[in-house]
């Protein structure tokens, strides 16, 4: 009787001791809680952030982010896909007048910056360019002229 009693109460101790390391570990899990649910929102924040930068990349890829500028020509009629910006300037070597001309119809008739090159002013030109609008660099030169430099930047 006496073994089985002993028995009994190391059971008993042990219960009690398993009991207390329940106790003290559900403790320690409740103080981790609020870690574990920031993890988790920090992990759902983190799944949004990448969801919204791919969504983002897809619709700039058609607007025309990370596409280079290009080099324009003297009195050759473009049509701007993306909103950009339109610069003319005088080189070097023979000029002539040229006029910056933009809007919606073809050819362009708005005119927004002119090349005096008969004087030392004005020798640049620029504007922004709408989607859908045309853009030309008139020249009363009708030769290809190295002297100027035309190039458009898309903004998009």
């Amino acid at each position: 009787m006496f073994g089985a009693k002993r028995r009994a109460e190391a059971l008993q101790a042990r219960v009690a001791e398993l009991e207390h390391q329940v106790a003290t570990l559900s403790s320690a899990v409740e103080a981790l809680r609020p870690l574990l649910a920031d993890t988790t929102r920090v992990a759902e924040l983190t799944r949004a952030a990448n969801s919204a930068v791919s969504a983002l990349e897809g619709r700039a890829t058609p607007l025309g982010i990370g596409r280079p500028r290009t080099d324009g020509q003297l009195n050759t009629l473009y049509r701007a896909d993306v909103p950009g910006f339109v610069a003319v300037y005088v080189d070097a070597g023979l000029t002539s007048d040229v006029r910056l001309l933009v809007g919606p119809h073809n050819p362009p008739t708005e005119c927004v910056g002119v090349l005096d090159t008969g004087g030392e002013r004005n020798c640049y030109a620029g504007t922004v360019v709408r989607p859908g609008e045309y853009w030309i660099a008139e020249s009363s030169r009708t030769t290809p002229n190295p002297s100027f430099k035309v190039h458009f930047t898309p903004l998009s």
